[in-house]
């Protein structure tokens, strides 16, 4: 079932691609002194952007299963070597594209004209754009690779160049983290390969080829120390290039000063698509190609997602910095997601998708608020404000949809992954469920303490405190209708995906 059906003649997948590259290059055509013409460029590209994934979301079939791509798209690319050009979309990448649109759309329309180096930044959002759907799109492995590290090089740049405090320091320990990690999924990726190679004969970087043939087999560790099943290694491989993406426990220690020294347009991105990014790979090759392995090394990473559940919230209480407490929040609610990717059930794994979603409207919003509070009081310290609902009610009001939505609260859209991924975990893994409840109370208290302390209180603090324009009501608007929308109609999202999912190799073993 779709809403229409869209002409299967058309690229859609690429035309998604090309445009954001093409209005980075109409962007660097653009002389920089024409700031206003720079920025409408950016703007106009992400709206034919949003516009075009909202037509792939509305023309998707709901309910195709077996792990069926659409909208697919293939093209020899290197054929002796068994590389192409493959995209596809399925339940696991739909909605993760829409969101990709949404958050770089809002991320340029909030770009400061006067930024310096205007023309520049719009040109790096752009290219990240095109970066992070071909992440969501490939399925040959070494585009997937190409796609993975260039989103790596706009990243380096926004932040190093145009962020904040430490931002040379953050820049440089997210790539070294960053490369670490996709050194040890490419050895995985060309391990993959091969071994599929060697038992069918068949050279591919392909996805749709790979996973029929699971990886088997055991590896002798030298000196005597035993031996280690080969999916586990690549599961290992691939797993550690995304646990460092989304991040989990203890491979966390580069979102802090990333997410705070970042500028706000890129810190919504970053924090809202980016860090999902791990997320999905998770599930797009660690649980479809590595079933075994997902079983059995789910548990211990079940474990390190709840510490960083718990660590995630207790640090957010103690951060007088209203930025990096929103980046431990962030850190907390991926744990969350991760919960849901490695209780290894249908509960847990569509909890987990919707959760990405959720996750990503929710803080993108928190940081807008965040910037907004900045730009008005000249301050983000914690200590530093109070009772500005006295000068801003209606700033007030959307902060604490916003902030009901953060804390689960049911109606709104952060119950419902929550609720579906803490079923999921008491299914599969009890203790780890309750750990997770406790981090949902820390959420209530972090979250009303950073509301009620910046909002409520006489006199106001700063008492010049304004009120939103209309600007930035646009901004947040359609965040806040996603917040109500996927809260009060919860079973959509599970309905488009559900098919997909069940037929994930994990669950079916």
């Amino acid at each position: 079932m779709s809403w229409y059906t869209l002409p299967g003649s058309v690229p859609w997948l690429t035309l998604s691609l090309v445009i954001p590259l093409a209005g980075a290059l109409l962007v660097a055509l653009t002389p920089g002194e024409v700031r206003r013409v720079v920025k409408q460029l950016g703007v106009l590209s992400a709206v034919i952007t949003l516009v075009l994934v909202l037509a792939i979301i509305g023309g998707f079939q709901h309910g195709v299963g077996n792990l069926h791509l659409q909208f697919e798209e293939t093209l020899r690319w290197i054929p002796s070597a068994g590389i192409s050009y493959h995209l596809g979309v399925d339940g696991l990448s739909l909605f993760l594209l829409g969101l990709n649109a949404l958050l770089f759309l809002i991320a340029i329309v909030i770009v400061d004209p006067l930024i310096p180096r205007l023309k520049q930044f719009i040109l790096l959002l752009l290219i990240l754009e095109a970066a992070t759907a071909g992440i969501l799109l490939s399925l040959d492995l070494v585009l997937f690779y190409v796609f993975w590290e260039a989103m790596l090089v706009p990243l380096y740049f926004l932040i190093g160049v145009w962020g904040e405090g430490q931002r040379v320091y953050a820049a440089f320990k997210f790539l070294i983290y960053t490369v670490i990690g996709s050194f040890a999924m490419l050895v995985a990726i060309l391990a993959v390969t091969a071994i599929n190679f060697s038992q069918t004969g068949q050279l591919s970087f392909d996805w749709t080829v790979l996973v029929q043939h699971p990886a088997a087999g055991i590896w002798h560790l030298p000196a005597g120390l035993g031996t280690i099943g080969i999916q586990q290694l690549l599961f290992i491989g691939f797993g550690l290039a995304f646990a460092i993406k989304m991040p989990i426990f203890p491979l966390h220690t580069w979102l802090p000063p990333a997410y705070t020294s970042s500028p706000i347009p890129v810190v919504i991105v970053f924090a809202g698509l980016v860090s999902k990014l791990g997320a999905y790979g998770f599930l797009r090759f660690n649980l479809a190609l590595f079933p075994d392995a997902a079983h059995s090394l789910g548990g211990l990473l079940a474990v390190l997602a709840t510490i960083g559940i718990l660590y995630g919230a207790f640090m957010a209480l103690v951060q007088t910095d209203l930025k990096r407490l929103v980046a431990y929040a962030s850190m907390s609610h991926l744990g969350f997601i991760g919960l849901g990717i490695f209780a290894g059930n249908l509960l847990g794994i569509e909890g987990a998708l919707i959760q990405m979603i959720n996750h990503g409207v929710i803080i993108a919003a928190l940081f807008l608020i965040v910037g907004m509070i900045e730009r008005r009081a000249g301050t983000r310290d914690r200590g530093e404000l109070r009772g500005l609902a006295a000068t801003a009610p209606l700033f007030a009001a959307l902060f604490l949809v916003v902030s009901l939505a953060a804390l689960g609260l049911p109606g709104l859209n952060g119950f419902v992954g929550e609720f579906l991924i803490m079923l999921g975990a008491w299914a599969s893994f009890i203790p780890m469920a309750v750990g997770a409840g406790i981090g949902v109370i820390l959420a209530a208290w972090y979250v009303l303490r950073f509301y009620q302390g910046t909002t409520q209180e006489v006199p106001p603090q700063p008492a010049t405190f304004g009120e939103l324009r209309t600007a930035d009501v646009g901004v947040l608007a359609p965040l806040l209708a996603l917040m109500v929308l996927i809260g009060v109609t919860p079973a959509f999202f599970p309905a488009a995906v559900d098919a997909t999912v069940k037929a994930l190799p994990v669950l079916l073993r």
